[in-house]
């Protein structure tokens, strides 16, 4: 199960009772009911509450959006301080990651674990201007 739940798995137009959303959404009644405690909207005037398609997406949008960390343009995101930093000697190895994106690979410069970022194809040539490209590991 991911940790992460997908906010288009609900219809925008439907509503749905916990079990339903949960079901829809791969989660526990339990973690849906913690996510009305937390501020997801439902309707409450009766039994059984339903919560609309379009307030669950809405909700996962806004609780995910300040889980993302934000990177400057010369960062990686380390795995292991878990923000952003500077490659070691902003060396980075570039992967293909899909047909429209690259992984730069680095090491982290505090700590020595790895590091990486996802970058569109279209701009290797900015990324190019402040990394240092290897193409493998040896160089």
């Amino acid at each position: 199960m991911n940790k992460r739940a997908n906010p288009m798995a609900v219809k925008a137009a439907l509503t749905y009772e916990v079990g339903e959303a949960a079901k829809a959404l791969g989660k526990s009644n339990a973690t849906i009911r913690n996510w009305i405690k937390d501020g997801l909207p439902v309707m409450s005037s009766k039994k059984p509450y339903l919560i609309s398609g379009l307030e669950i997406r809405s909700y996962l949008r806004q609780k995910y959006q300040g889980q993302k960390t934000p990177l400057r343009d010369d960062e990686l995101y380390c795995l292991s301080c878990r923000k952003g930093r500077q490659p070691l000697n902003l060396q980075v190895i570039p992967t293909p990651n899909t047909t429209k994106t690259l992984r730069l690979i680095g090491t982290c410069e505090r700590c020595g674990a790895a590091a990486s970022r996802i970058i569109s194809r279209t701009k290797v040539q900015q990324f190019a201007q402040t990394f240092r490209f290897q193409k493998d590991g040896n160089s």
